[in-house]
């Protein structure tokens, strides 16, 4: 029977990142990856990248990841394509404007300090097709932008197998093995895997794994949708990730045209990942009023992905205590790629070192179970 010291549900950008990370530590990992590698809501995303969050532990697990991303092509030998482009987050209701001052005093307390308030004149100077109209404020943060998803997920795949780590794609969880309180193995189609360390990080299907070892991990999948235009010179590759935070509709460059996405707040949860053409009429509405010239954009390519949504839209982050050797590395609510890169090096020190560089206490499980839940307001 094969065996491995840690093995990993999910080859997404978490499961990839989490591989590479104990295999640099000389841990024995096997990652199961059912599809291909980064094929899931990792490869569907929009490669945003911030740090603007309600929540503090959001904000300081966000400042490390924008610090490894920095540094991502020194330690893998693999481009991130990391564009710190800014994020301007739009405001048109007062109490958006009194929610983000209070943000604001908060980030420059973590040391966020070049966060900073733009006025509605200012925001059109730095994005000159944005309708201001009913503007009352924005927040800018010029140290946030937009990676490759792609990019990203391969580099720590290649230096995570350079370390020794296994990555296998095509091969399914369809069980996991457990005895005396802990888990025993996984099984998969080709054969079992004896380990005594398995960690979630299925995404969008983390409670279906759950569900295997007989546990509820509470996350739901919802769609969400993105479409690309063609050649748009109006938004040059300088224009932040603009974020209209009323309606979640966001626009950032992408090669030399403009990718577009907004979340549909009323369709239920589901695994449908079908474009749903008459949500982007919708989205165009929105886009035309946001930044009228968008109008008459034309759509190159569309595609939806999956959120992984927790009650709380805060990821899981280490053991679940009812049984002994399951981890979960899931439930980012639309984050998981800009927190994957220190998610994974904060569960690692915590799962080998007993301790971590930033207290990851506020996404443990057993949140849920106490009902000591504190939403993260900004989600998009």
């Amino acid at each position: 029977m094969e065996s491995a010291d840690v093995v990993i549900a999910g080859g997404g950008i978490m499961g990839c990142a989490l591989a590479y990370q104990l295999a640099r530590r000389d841990i024995d990992v096997l990652l199961l990856e059912r599809e291909t590698l980064g094929s899931q809501s990792t490869g569907k995303c929009a490669g945003g990248v911030r740090q603007q969050f309600s929540m503090e532990a959001n904000v300081r697990l966000q400042r490390l990841a924008v610090k490894l991303l920095r540094g991502f092509e020194e330690e893998t030998g693999h481009p991130a394509d990391f564009r710190q482009i800014g994020y301007l987050f739009v405001l048109t209701l007062p109490q958006q404007v009194e929610d983000f001052r209070h943000n604001m005093d908060m980030w420059h307390r973590l040391g966020l300090t070049e966060a900073r308030w733009v006025d509605p004149a200012e925001a059109s100077r730095m994005v000159p097709v944005l309708n201001i109209d009913d503007v009352l404020g924005c927040t800018y943060c010029p140290s946030d932008g937009i990676a490759s998803p792609a990019d990203v997920t391969s580099g720590y795949a290649a230096a995570a197998r350079r370390c020794g780590a296994r990555l296998k794609e095509g091969v399914e969880v369809i069980g996991i093995d457990v005895a005396s309180g802990r888990v025993q193995g996984v099984r998969t189609p080709g054969g079992d895997v004896a380990t005594r360390m398995f960690i979630n990080c299925a995404g969008a299907w983390s409670a279906s794994i759950g569900r295997m070892a007989g546990l509820e991990i509470p996350v739901l999948p919802y769609r969400r949708h993105i479409a690309v235009t063609g050649t748009f010179p109006a938004v040059p590759r300088t224009n932040p990730m603009t974020v209209d935070f009323r309606t979640s509709f966001y626009f950032h460059p992408e090669g030399d045209g403009v990718l577009m996405g907004m979340s549909d707040r009323e369709e239920p949860p589901g695994y449908v990942t079908d474009v749903n053409w008459a949500f982007l009429e919708k989205m165009f509405e929105e886009a035309s009023r946001r930044a009228p010239v968008l109008a008459g954009a034309g759509v190159k390519t569309a595609w939806a992905g999956l959120y992984e949504s927790t009650p709380d839209h805060q990821a899981i982050l280490g053991p679940v205590p009812e049984l002994e050797g399951f981890w979960c590395a899931a439930g980012f609510s639309g984050h998981g790629f800009m927190q994957a890169p220190a998610a994974a090096l904060l569960l690692t020190q915590l799962l080998l070192d007993h301790e971590s560089e930033i207290d990851i206490s506020p996404f443990a499980f057993t949140r849920f179970a106490k009902g000591s839940l504190v939403k993260e307001r900004n989600v998009i």
